[in-house]
């Protein structure tokens, strides 16, 4: 009889929460949520590598959660007061999940989730709607990504970076 080898549910949890296809809808989402319908200006690309590191690290895509769509970005990182490295982590989760993050984009475009101009580095959404009958833990993860990209949408690259303590 055959042995069925899977992998421990550790791991599992891991592999799931850094899939570049999930990492492409919340891509998606993102850049949805910075220009809707690609209406206004769209984001850089260089946005695009923030998104995995907030939204696969539980404190702060709980965070990204529970903060309203209209507090803004320094309301989410005002979060983190007394948790500093929390924020100064995004950069070294950023360099980390530079792979994985490719990976999203890649899939997102060739989904035609997103397109990328590649004159000027800027990402429209291609799809306004996000599907409705996704798991929970999922759709909050994706209306959290929608909600990142608007508070970004809001502030310059200089403004992102200063109130996430990150460079890109």
């Amino acid at each position: 009889m055959e042995e069925i080898i899977r992998p421990k549910p550790v791991l599992r949890e891991i592999y799931l929460m850094q899939n570049p296809a999930l990492g492409a809808a919340l891509i998606w989402r993102f850049t949805e949520g910075y220009a809707p319908k690609g209406q206004g200006q769209l984001p850089t690309m260089l946005l695009l590598f923030i998104v995995l590191p907030i939204l696969f690290h539980e404190q702060l895509r709980n965070a990204a959660i529970t903060t309203n769509p209209s507090s803004g970005l320094r309301v989410f990182a005002g979060k983190f007061k007394s948790e500093q490295e929390i924020l100064f982590g995004i950069q070294g989760r950023m360099l980390k999940l530079r792979d994985v993050s490719l990976a999203s984009i890649s899939i997102a475009i060739q989904s035609n989730l997103i397109s990328l101009n590649t004159s000027d580095a800027h990402v429209e959404s291609l799809r306004p709607k996000a599907p409705a009958d996704l798991q929970k833990k999922t759709a909050d993860m994706m209306k959290a990504a929608q909600k990142l990209g608007h508070w970004c949408k809001t502030l310059t690259l200089q403004e992102v970076q200063a109130i996430l303590r990150i460079k890109l």
